[in-house]
């Protein structure tokens, strides 16, 4: 089973208003998951295991990035048929993408398995999270 099938979109629409703007086409929709679900391992695949995240099903998924997800496939359906995108929908998805930017640079922490790398020595660590950055520069007077 995939990690969201388009029967769970009816929670931030009707199926039916998606299948008249994708004509009924689950394709597209599971197109659109699928490149929303990319979108995500981008932002978040740099501090979070995304294999172990999109594989779990049911309620074992993350309900955030469930939630988010939504916003972004629901924001994409009708921009591929050249439709107007409501206004809810673009803060759903507005909301969405904040979340991913501000966890991909390390700055709020998602409820996510952590990515693991391989230490020298055979054994693994989990990847942290850094945050480089210097003090404010001060200008004297004198």
């Amino acid at each position: 089973m995939a990690f969201l099938i388009k029967d769970e979109l009816k929670t931030v629409s009707t199926i039916e208003i998606i299948d008249i703007i994708t004509n009924s086409d689950d394709e597209i929709i599971n197109m659109i998951i699928e490149e929303c679900i990319d979108v995500m391992k981008t932002y978040l695949g740099a501090y979070y295991d995304m294999e172990e995240v999109f594989a779990k099903t049911g309620d074992y998924r993350n309900k955030t990035l469930l939630k988010y997800l939504k916003a972004l496939v629901i924001y994409e359906i009708p921009k591929r048929r050249g439709k107007r995108v409501p206004k809810d929908q673009a803060e759903d998805f507005n909301e969405a993408m904040r979340w991913l930017e501000k966890v991909a640079a390390g700055e709020w922490r998602a409820n996510l398995p952590p990515k693991k790398v391989e230490n020298e020595d055979g054994t693994q660590s989990e990847v942290g999270f850094f945050k480089l950055k210097s003090n404010k520069t001060y200008r004297n007077h004198w």
